[in-house]
């Protein structure tokens, strides 16, 4: 049973930092075309800082 969680988890991990990736490049895109501080941009950051601790939450679980 361990196993099937510990495989999930890694699912789980490799999802998120795909997402994180993809965010990331939105956020270049839409800072290059509206500024690095427009409300898009900063909404983007915020995601990805959403999904980093999302991803720090699953690490830590064991």
């Amino acid at each position: 049973m361990g196993e099937i969680v510990q495989e999930d988890k890694g699912v789980l991990k490799q999802t998120l930092l795909i997402e994180i990736e993809k965010a990331k490049e939105t956020m270049i895109q839409v800072a290059r075309e509206e500024g690095i501080t427009s409300e898009s941009t900063l909404q983007v950051s915020q995601s990805i800082d959403q999904l980093l601790n999302r991803l720090h939450k699953v690490s830590l679980t064991k």
